[in-house]
């Protein structure tokens, strides 16, 4: 079968290795036989000369994201509490999706809580209503079941960045900010898009910075920078993220 390969496809005759390329030819047969002396002239593997030196630099500096800063040996959780708290929130997902789901079949029937959200651009406003602010006409409101029942996707997933970006630049988790971080990630919808994965890596990183930085740590706090990096690493499978 091998041998059958390599037989030519066409037939071009006895070649006469002088002929001269530089007239075209006139004849099919003879445009075959200066193919194929072309092709004798060529060399089996050509590597093409990079000059260096005219080379540009680049003018954009990247700069490579770590992963989660490793936790300090008493704040580190063990295999089993971030299996079971998995578990848990997989659970509470599948209970908001199945009301969704009954909301939109109208099996249930629901309507949007009085509530003026601020514009899905206006970052400000959405931190100051998560967080709550004596220098804004937003309150701090808590993250029931019918406000986020009320919010879109594109709502949730930009909340989540405003959150997020609050969090590094603040570097801390306030309790209210904490309950909006989790039942945010609970209403977000998979599969990630490439922003939100992103977003959410940023958040396992900022927790495990913060975690590294406890001076005077309480059980409420560093579980909750544990449980923030146990979703991301493991229920949203950013596994390189997780502590081990």
């Amino acid at each position: 079968m091998t041998d059958l390969l390599k037989e030519p496809a066409l037939y071009a005759g006895e070649i006469d290795e002088n002929l001269d390329l530089s007239l075209p030819a006139t004849s099919g047969e003879e445009y075959i036989k200066q193919v194929i002396l072309e092709a004798r002239k060529c060399e089996s593997v050509v590597v093409a000369e990079i000059n260096e030196a005219r080379l540009k630099k680049p003018t954009i500096n990247v700069r490579p994201l770590a992963g989660c800063t490793e936790a300090p040996a008493s704040f580190a959780p063990s295999l089993e509490w971030q299996e079971c708290q998995v578990a848990d929130f997989s659970k509470t997902r599948l209970y908001i999706a199945r009301i969704r789901d009954e909301i939109q079949t109208s099996k249930r029937k629901w309507k949007p809580p009085p509530v003026d959200f601020p514009n899905m651009e206006d970052q400000k406003g959405w931190i100051n209503l998560c967080c709550g602010s004596p220098d804004t006409e937003y309150k701090a409101l808590p993250p029931t079941l019918d406000v986020i029942l009320a919010l879109n996707q594109p709502t949730i997933e930009n909340v989540l960045e405003y959150l997020v970006n609050f969090i590094e630049e603040q570097g801390i988790i306030q309790f209210a900010l904490g309950r909006w971080i989790y039942v945010l990630l609970v209403a977000l919808e998979l599969p990630l898009n490439p922003d939100m994965c992103s977003c959410l890596r940023s958040l396992a990183r900022a927790c495990s910075v913060i975690r590294a930085n406890v001076i005077n740590p309480d059980e409420y706090r560093v579980a909750s920078l544990n449980l923030f990096i146990c979703l991301v690493a493991r229920y949203f499978r950013q596994l390189d993220l997780a502590d081990q």
